[in-house]
C-alpha cells in the first residue's frame, strides 16, 4: 500500500491533532476526579478510541514493516 506525500502529511496531523486530544481529556479525566466528581463515560470512550486509532494501529503497522 503506497500513499502520497501528501496522504502521509494528513494523517500525521490527525495523528497529532488526536495525541493532543488525548492528553486535553486525560487532563479534564484526572481534574474531575480530584474535584471528587464523576468521570463521564464518553470521555473514558474517546480516550480509549483515540489510542487504539491512532497508537495502537500505528504500531501494528511498525511491526508489519519490521518483519518484511
Amino acid at each position: 500500500m503506497f500513499i502520497s506525500e501528501d496522504e502521509l502529511e494528513e494523517y500525521q496531523n490527525q495523528k497529532n491533532l488526536a495525541l493532543l486530544t488525548i492528553d486535553e481529556l486525560t487532563q479534564l479525566k484526572l481534574d474531575l476526579l480530584d474535584a471528587g466528581k464523576p468521570v463521564p463515560k464518553f470521555i473514558n470512550n474517546a480516550i480509549s478510541y483515540l489510542k487504539k486509532r491512532y497508537l495502537t494501529q500505528e504500531k501494528t503497522i511498525g511491526q508489519m514493516l519490521r518483519r518484511a
